[in-house]
């Protein structure tokens, strides 16, 4: 987060102009994965997750090891830690 700017002592805002462009359109699209994937676990079905050497389903009974991240990333546990499904 961008630290905030005083000019002469008085806090300076940002304009439309000068904010970051598509800052929320990350969390929007984890969202909708995320939603999707609840769709199918609902509806009876299954999440493949694939990457280039493996690939691996989740059902229904798996839902709490899917994770969504402050920035609107996804994460899937493994073991105690988690791993970013950003990239696959």
């Amino acid at each position: 987060m961008p630290r905030p700017t005083y000019r002469n002592g008085n806090l300076v805002m940002l304009t439309n102009d000068q904010m970051k462009p598509n800052r929320f359109a990350k969390l929007a699209h984890g969202r909708k994965l995320y939603r999707q994937m609840q769709q199918a676990w609902d509806a009876g079905g299954f999440v493949r997750v694939g990457t280039a050497t493996r690939y691996s389903d989740y059902y229904a009974r798996h839902r709490e090891m899917i994770k969504l991240g402050k920035s609107g990333s996804l994460y899937a546990q493994r073991g105690k830690s988690w791993d970013c499904l950003d990239f696959c």
